[in-house]
């Protein structure tokens, strides 16, 4: 026996494949969304930099520079006692509140410790100028002025407040920066990291692809070799049973003969040899029949002729011909009818094929007195892509039924529970479950109650191509 040298390539699991995919498509996806995520986390912080911070230390800025005006002009009263530096000082005020209007909101958006800095300057700020009102409106009446130790003082201190707001700024704007940077670098590191990922999962596909390629190419080199292998069957099959055909018919010809008395008289014993001739003829022409037919249904050489059908015509013509060989074994055969009326696109000839050997089956294992019923409707079939509303042919019948998990075992080919029991040769469940399938449908096996069985020949409930 030789041996394909070639090697044979192992498709790859699917999941495999599909995890490459996934890999390559949440790679890509997460490159994309990684930066809008990084941005959309970033963006607050950003913008507490440009539309919050960075305004309030210039506002800040701005009150530094007016509580310097303000102390020059305080200073250049007390020094010449002329009104005209409080118009001044009354100007840079002005400004400084103005200030504060623009810093208070900005400062809130920035967290608890500049809100803390901003709320001890204006209090200090709001007491210092309440000092300088009572310095101011008592300098009239005083012959000489100094320089109010009590508000320089609190002045010292505004000013001293007005620095730790701006360091607190300035750690805030030095905070949101390094977490920018931060997430900045994270981004980074991410993006690259999904892109060797996505760029290992891309060779893995392409891997893949390869051994899908390979094990494709393998498979239909070997479809083909089956093909071959099978088509030489059936070319061996054909040329066998037509060998062997030929000299049975002579056999069955001769023993006929002998049996009618033509040759001469023969006895009783005889005449029971020549029965039992008879009957191996007949047996093994029915094999070689079934073997054609299994031949053809391998090789897609039955051919189907598709044509509305009354369904009750054909099943009520096989049940008829079935009738006499029920009797025969004394057994009922009953067929429930509601009437002609339901009409299907099929192939009448080849429904009658797999219906009469289901009936044929039932009437070897059906032992005598018992019954066999068939009967058609429309019910719900389930397969393993969907549930169907189609024809189902039902056979039951009074045998001793068959195991659950023998099922799927019956419908292969020389397949037989009994083979000791009944003749047979374990071929024609396979043929008819091919036949059906072949017609869109199937035939399946069930239990009809404690004893028996169910057939159920499966049909489209079509009434057009």
């Amino acid at each position: 026996m030789s041996h394909d040298s070639q090697p044979s390539h192992r498709l790859a699991p699917e999941w495999a494949t599909w995890l490459a995919l996934a890999f390559v498509v949440l790679s890509i996806a997460a490159l994309i969304l990684v930066p809008v995520g990084m941005a959309r986390h970033l963006a607050p912080l950003e913008s507490d930099l440009s539309e919050f911070a960075e305004p309030a230390r210039g506002y800040l800025t701005r009150i530094h520079v007016d509580m310097a005006l303000q102390g020059s002009a305080l200073d250049d009263y007390v020094d010449k006692r002329d009104r005209s530096h409080l118009a001044r000082f009354d100007s840079a005020v002005a400004h400084e509140r103005d200030a504060y209007r623009q810093l208070i909101p900005l400062v809130e958006r920035l967290g608890p410790t500049p809100r803390a800095e901003l709320d001890t300057l204006v209090a200090l700020d709001e007491r210092w100028h309440r000092a300088v009102d009572v310095y101011v409106k008592s300098s009239p009446q005083l012959p000489h002025l100094n320089h109010d130790e009590v508000q320089e003082d609190l002045y010292d201190q505004t000013l001293v407040a007005a620095a730790n707001l701006d360091e607190a700024l300035t750690q805030a704007i030095r905070d949101r920066r390094a977490r920018i940077t931060a997430g900045e670098e994270l981004q980074g590191r991410t993006s690259a990291m999904l892109g060797l990922l996505a760029l290992g999962a891309v060779v893995a596909a392409w891997r893949l692809g390869q051994r899908a390629r390979a094990a494709a190419f393998d498979a239909e080199r070997r479809r083909a070799a089956l093909a071959d292998v099978m088509a030489s069957r059936a070319r061996f099959m054909r040329g066998v049973s037509h060998d062997l055909k030929n000299p049975l018919h002579a056999i069955d010809g001769h023993a006929q003969l002998l049996e009618s008395g033509l040759r001469g008289p023969v006895t009783a014993e005889q005449l029971d040899s020549l029965a039992r001739i008879r009957r191996a003829v007949t047996a093994m022409t029915r094999l070689i029949e079934d073997l054609l037919e299994l031949a053809r249904a391998e090789s897609g050489q039955i051919t189907i002729n598709l044509d509305r059908v009354a369904v009750h015509d054909v099943v009520n013509s096989v049940v008829e011909e079935h009738r006499a060989s029920a009797e025969a074994a004394g057994l009922q055969l009953a067929y429930a009818s509601d009437g002609p009326g339901l009409v299907v696109l099929t192939d009448s000839a080849r429904v009658g094929q797999v219906l009469g050997n289901l009936l044929s089956n039932a009437i070897k294992y059906t032992p005598p007195g018992g019954s066999i019923r068939v009967c058609a409707e429309p019910a719900s079939h389930r397969t393993a892509e969907s549930a169907e509303t189609a024809l189902a042919i039902h056979v039951d019948d009074d045998g001793p039924g068959i195991p659950p998990d023998k099922y799927v075992e019956i419908f292969d080919e020389f397949t037989r529970l009994d083979p000791l029991d009944k003749p047979g040769t374990g071929l024609g469940l396979s043929i008819a479950r091919r036949i059906a399938r072949m017609l869109g449908g199937d035939v399946t096996v069930s239990r009809d109650g404690a004893r028996g069985s169910r057939f159920t020949l499966w049909l489209p409930l079509r009434t057009s191509v």
